[in-house]
């Protein structure tokens, strides 16, 4: 039936489509009907791994309960726990004294070592003694010719005068030992002649050899040039001219070597002081006074 025209569905009609739809809602599956069937697949993709520094940081991951604490390596100070204290102090002490032990070990091999070697210096020498029986060699000054210091007695002249003289000592050496020479040295020898402290000439002493009980009688020269004396001390000279005694200081040094057999020693300086006085200021002056000392250090001579 057609009323104003529009068409009204049937109500046998409306009821079934919401018969169906009731029945399809009040189904629990709604995938158990064909009409509504779906089919739900989702691909599972590989899980990505995570990069090798995550990993590392996954595994330094305290545990829980646990803290972690992070410092710079040069704040880090290694003390030992409180059980092991004992332990270092223990240690500490054991290296100790393995250091006192050691120094200890040193010094007296150290100490053994000079001991030895002294005892040998001292068996030598016995035996040089023993043997050799060296006696100290003995040196005479013979005379000193004097020039050059002529007209210095003028005490009136007030001029400042200058004076080179020379002087020649003669000196004689005489060895007693019977098996030991002796090489005298050219070369670091030297002759001084003072009067008062004022050196006036130097020289040198030869170099020559002096054999076993051997008397040499040496002649040495010593000069010297621009010499000044004051007026006092060329007074002082006068008079001791007039009285004919004129002190001189007459020192010798020289480097000698021992011959022992088939050895030749070290050198050792070999020192001799002479004061003497002459009569008069020439060539031909003499000796009216003298007295001479012997030093030789290192040698063990018998008087």
């Amino acid at each position: 039936m057609v009323q104003h025209g529009r068409v009204q569905p049937a109500a046998t009609s409306h009821s079934d489509f919401s018969g169906e739809m009731n029945q399809s809602a009040a189904s629990s599956d709604p995938s158990s009907n064909s009409l509504y069937s779906f089919n739900f697949e989702k691909s599972i993709q590989p899980a990505e791994q995570p990069p090798p520094e995550a990993q590392r940081y996954q595994q330094q991951q305290p545990q829980p309960g646990t803290y972690l604490v992070q410092m710079p390596k040069d704040k880090v100070f290694r003390m030992p726990p409180p059980e092991n204290a004992h332990l270092l102090e223990h240690y500490t002490r054991r290296g100790k004294r393995r250091r006192s032990c050691s120094c200890f070990r040193v010094c007296a091999w150290l100490l053994l070592a000079l001991l030895a070697l002294a005892v040998v210096l001292v068996v030598f020498t016995a035996v040089i003694y023993l043997v050799f029986k060296p006696r100290q060699p003995d040196y005479t000054l013979v005379s000193l010719a004097v020039s050059g210091l002529g007209g210095i007695g003028n005490a009136s002249s007030s001029a400042p005068v200058a004076f080179s003289p020379e002087f020649v000592p003669t000196v004689r050496a005489d060895n007693p030992n019977g098996k030991i020479g002796v090489h005298y040295e050219g070369d670091g020898s030297h002759i001084a002649v003072s009067y008062g402290g004022v050196r006036l000439a130097d020289g040198a002493w030869p170099a020559f050899y002096q054999g076993p009980r051997n008397v040499t009688v040496l002649v040495a020269t010593a000069k010297g040039s621009g010499i000044r004396f004051s007026q006092r001390m060329r007074a002082e000279i006068a008079a001791a001219e007039r009285l004919q005694s004129v002190p001189f200081d007459v020192d010798i040094k020289v480097p000698v070597r021992l011959q022992l057999g088939d050895v030749k020693t070290w050198a050792v300086p070999l020192r001799v002081r002479c004061a003497v006085a002459v009569d008069r200021l020439t060539a031909g002056a003499k000796l009216v006074s003298k007295s001479c000392s012997v030093k030789v250090p290192f040698l063990f001579w018998k008087d």
